[in-house]
């Protein structure tokens, strides 16, 4: 059979017909995969059902575990890690790290009008053009200065550090399993 590219080279005249035959061959096979994708789907929700509850009670078990490790490192203190900060044991990272902290307020709106009156001429700086304020910026602030814009820093300093050490298949592994759960989750509620 001579393809229509090569019709097309060799000078040839394409036909409708040499279309609609194309066309219906297309269709059919786009019918097929459409298919197929559709019993995939099946199959999919079918090993889903078969396999959420264990998936669920796995986490569960898991959860436990770090947080008695993370119990057991914090009981250790900073003390325990000073150098190194971290080590891995049995693919598992545990001991301290230093963090920035989160910043928090309570209202933003409030914490913008204290900017305002406090900070005039950071204001720009401060304050997204959408009135809602900029973390980054505030967090450079000393201490005492976010204390009168009514926020404060949490978190900072040493924090503990409890995760596996995943490879580079072991990551894109977790991600597909962290997915399928959330769908999981999401096609159950």
């Amino acid at each position: 059979m001579i393809s229509t590219n090569e019709n097309i080279a060799s000078g040839r005249q394409v036909t409708l017909a040499q279309i609609e035959t194309a066309a219906e061959r297309y269709e059919k096979s786009s019918a097929i995969l459409e298919q197929l994708i559709a019993d995939l789907e099946v199959d999919l929700e079918s090993v889903k059902q078969k396999h959420l509850r264990g998936i669920k009670k796995q986490a569960a078990e898991v959860a436990n575990h770090e947080a008695e490790l993370h119990s057991l490192i914090e009981g250790a203190g900073p003390g325990m890690f000073v150098r190194p900060r971290t080590i891995t044991i049995h693919g598992v990272k545990v001991g301290y790290t230093l963090s920035q902290g989160t910043l928090t307020f309570t209202d933003e709106e409030t914490v913008i009008n204290l900017i305002k009156r406090y900070r005039k001429d950071e204001i720009a700086t401060l304050i997204r053009t959408t009135e809602a304020v900029n973390k980054d910026a505030l967090k450079l602030l000393p201490a005492q200065d976010l204390a009168k814009l009514g926020c404060k820093i949490e978190n900072a300093g040493d924090q503990v550090i409890c995760k596996r050490v995943a490879g580079e298949v072991e990551k894109l592994i977790n991600k597909l399993i962290t997915k399928l759960v959330e769908a999981m989750v999401e096609n159950e509620a």
